[in-house]
């Protein structure tokens, strides 16, 4: 599987050309003057795949009086990019075991006066060198199918060819201008890659970010897949009175759908293992995009790729690779291929934009425009915000961008600074704080509950904050009190954070989320950890807890670990996403003590930091190759790669 996909990064369909030459022995349905069934009216429908409720790819006309019919008749047919890639790798055996692509030929008695009467069906495997000249056995078919014959007979002759479909090579820079036919106007973002069975399983991420009309990144619109997600702002309030003015710190992120569901995302595969796609693709995330329905206050989103696991880059999983698609036919447009481009950790693909038609004013019309530039530190879109709105800077000429606009969205035992993420650098937020909101189930009363645990260096209990001790001994955490029902507007329970304002004998600071009503987590209505701006009350990202197939069965949940580095003494963040067991916190401390004590925080990841953003667009440079989705030669260019 590796093999397959790290080779053929060109491939961008095949195209199956179908000869219906003649049948012979075919069972008689018409009956002559005398009541006996001597001739039938034959004609061929041909579907592609098993779905006989499909619409047929093509027909044979109708031969009259005969049961011995010459057709001579050819039906073409393109098979995407995912398709294509199964013919051109399947082993020899493959056809014989049904592994591949198959046309289906029904084989019918045309009646004028009542319905079509069956003949009987043929299944033809669609193999890479085609096939000459050969003759099929007419069967009867399933019997509940309803293209069913009881009493089929005779032979069909037919033959194909194949033919590869390519994407030409482009350089940074190609500009596609994106006219989709009419009710075809989806595009999907398919990312791959496999690992070997003594390979590390490594998560990689693919997301869209959008920037509204004003040139400001909209976390709403944009479309992502990770585990948790931790926002800093700077507090310019210097008598910070903990009880109301507080800053938003930590959230579980993952935003699978914009508002309007114009762009969703498959979810997060994060060993390169299982596919996403019930048609046989092999990609491991997908987005899909609908231009037709994107809203019109976005101008622009950027398509990236990034190596969430620490200590890996993109050099060590050659198999990885991004393709866009149409999303009907599933034809390629482009493809990229991160491992080229060396020891990256996040790949700029490309950019789709409205069209420009004046200054800050942009059109229906969309384009798409490559990147192909690569960061070396950064492993999640993030960290990467201001090289982002760099890359959009030609559509808001003028456009100011702070390097310190970061945002850490974190993976399972992903490890940060928290000065690193500070918009002021090196600056130690002073306030954090927790939401937790849900939601009724089946009218059932539901009762969640956020929880803090203050562990010494010997993971000794110092403190725990809870809803019957809302506040830390030291006065540093405050709990913003229980909402048993989960039927309160906004957020259901807060958990404040003053840090410089904590014992200094406490080294974690560890956030807990347990069902006090002993439901479990994934069956919760609506529950979700969310983000948001204290001052001006706005949400910034949104988690949602419910269905999380990794947490089936439990009741509890090991957050996040807020600790101090035991060199620098600098406060650290590791999420930890650690199911758990119990209906209060103070229930789950063996755990996670056991939990602390045998695993070992990763190293931090650490953002870029320059100084002035130094991100563009590459210089435009024109296609040399018209983009045709209806290619008549042997070898066609159809799209572009990188």
């Amino acid at each position: 599987m590796s093999a397959r996909l790290s080779s053929d990064p060109n491939l961008a369909g095949l195209k199956v050309t179908l000869t219906i030459h003649n049948a012979t022995g075919l069972i008689a349905k018409d009956r002559n003057i005398f009541g006996k069934k001597t001739s039938s009216d034959p004609y061929v429908k041909v579907f592609y795949g098993n779905n006989e409720n499909s619409k047929p790819i093509g027909k044979t006309s109708v031969k009259k009086k005969t049961l011995n019919p010459e057709w001579e008749h050819q039906i073409k047919h393109i098979l995407g990019i995912n398709d294509g890639e199964k013919v051109r790798h399947a082993l020899p055996t493959a056809s014989q075991m049904g592994n591949v692509p198959t046309l289906q030929l029904v084989l019918q008695d045309s009646d004028k006066l009542g319905n079509d009467d069956n003949l009987g069906q043929v299944f033809v495997p669609i193999i890479l060198g085609g096939m000459d000249h050969q003759k099929f056995q007419v069967t009867t078919g399933a019997p509940n199918s309803k293209f069913f014959c009881k009493k089929a007979k005779g032979e069909i002759y037919i033959s194909y060819t194949v033919t590869t479909l390519l994407l030409p090579d482009i350089v940074t820079g190609n500009v596609l201008p994106l006219k989709m036919a009419k009710n075809h106007s989806k595009l999907k973002v398919g990312l791959g890659w496999q690992v070997t069975q003594r390979q590390t399983p490594v998560d990689l991420d693919v997301s869209i970010v959008a920037i509204d009309t004003d040139g400001k990144v909209d976390m709403k619109e944009s479309v992502y897949c990770k585990s948790w997600c931790l926002i800093f702002i700077v507090s310019f309030v210097y008598k910070i009175e903990i009880s109301h003015s507080f800053l938003p710190f930590i959230l579980l992120v993952a935003n699978l759908s914009n508002p309007n569901g114009s762009i969703t995302h498959s979810g997060d595969e994060r060993e390169g293992v299982e596919s996403v796609a019930e048609n046989g693709s092999d990609d491991r995330e997908q987005i899909m995009i609908d231009l037709d329905n994107l809203p019109s206050y976005i101008a622009a989103y950027v398509l990236l790729v990034t190596v969430a696991t620490p200590g890996v880059s993109f050099d060590q999983i050659t198999s990885a690779r991004v393709r866009i698609c149409d999303g009907h036919s599933d034809m390629g447009f482009c493809a990229f291929r991160p491992a080229y481009e060396g020891a990256a950790t996040a790949m700029f693909c490309l950019r789709i934009s409205r069209k420009l038609k004046g200054k800050n004013k942009f059109g229906k019309g969309w384009e798409l425009a490559t990147i192909g530039e690569t960061d070396n530190s950064a492993r999640d879109f993030g960290s990467l915000i201001p090289e982002i709105k760099g890359f959009v800077r030609d559509l808001f000429p003028g456009m100011n961008i702070d390097p310190n606009e970061r945002t850490a969205i974190m993976n399972k035992e992903v490890t940060i600074r928290i000065k690193d993420y500070a918009p002021e650098r090196n600056v130690l937020p002073s306030v954090l704080a927790m939401g937790l909101a849900w939601d009724v189930t089946n009218g059932v009363d539901i009762d969640l509950d956020a929880s803090c645990l203050c562990l010494d260096a010997r993971m000794n209990m110092v403190d725990l904050i809870y809803f019957k001790n809302l506040r830390s001994s030291d006065g540093s955490i405050h709990h913003s009190g229980d909402e048993r029902e989960g039927d309160e507007i906004g957020d259901d329970e807060k958990i404040i954070v003053a840090l410089n304002g904590v014992n200094p004998n406490v080294e974690h600071i560890v956030f807990v989320i347990n069902s006090y009503t002993e439901q479990e987590l994934d069956d919760v209505s609506m529950a979700s950890c969310h983000l948001f701006d204290p001052v001006k009350r706005v949400d910034l990202a949104s988690y949602t807890l419910t269905n999380n197939a990794a947490l089936d069965g439990h009741t509890a949940l090991l957050l996040a670990d807020l600790y101090r580095d035991a060199t620098t003494r600098d406060w650290m963040m590791r999420i930890l996403s650690v199911p758990s067991q119990g209906k209060t916190a103070r229930r789950c401390i063996g755990h996670l003590v056991d939990y602390l004590k045998s695993t070992t925080p990763s190293e931090a990841a650490v953002p870029p930091n320059p100084d002035v953003i130094l991100t563009e667009m590459p210089v435009a440079v024109p296609v040399e190759e018209d983009v045709c989705f209806a290619p008549i030669d042997e070898e066609i260019v159809i799209a572009a790669a990188v």
